[in-house]
């Protein structure tokens, strides 16, 4: 399907650009614009939290990340069916923080709204 070889094309552009980026030592996490972290934490969830949501019957949506010293705090939305499972709130939202500590930043909170 032309669509999902895209959009693995681009999810593969955006990991090598943050990689990049990485190694030169100016993506730090606190030196990146809002545009930036939205962006790096998108393609965190695009490559290791939506597959398995959606699989699922649901999804998720970043709606603000704001700066809360030592922290940096998600806000999502859950989407689809997501949005009435109890594991929003408990397992799913664990694992979402967790890769997102160990691949973005080890200060971000994840608090579904």
């Amino acid at each position: 399907d032309i669509l999902a070889d895209t959009r693995a094309e681009m999810e593969k552009e955006k990991l090598v650009a943050a990689a990049n980026a990485s190694e030169s030592g100016e993506a730090t996490f606190d030196k990146m614009t809002m545009v930036q972290r939205i962006k790096a934490v998108d393609a965190v969830l695009d490559t290791d939290i939506r597959p398995m949501l959606i699989m699922d019957g649901g999804n998720m949506e970043i709606i603000d990340i704001k700066d809360n010293v030592p922290h940096y705090d998600l806000y999502i939305r859950y989407l689809g069916a997501c949005g009435s499972c109890d594991s929003g709130s408990t397992g799913t939202l664990y694992a979402i923080e967790s890769v997102l500590k160990q691949k973005v930043d080890e200060n971000i909170r994840v608090l579904p709204i």
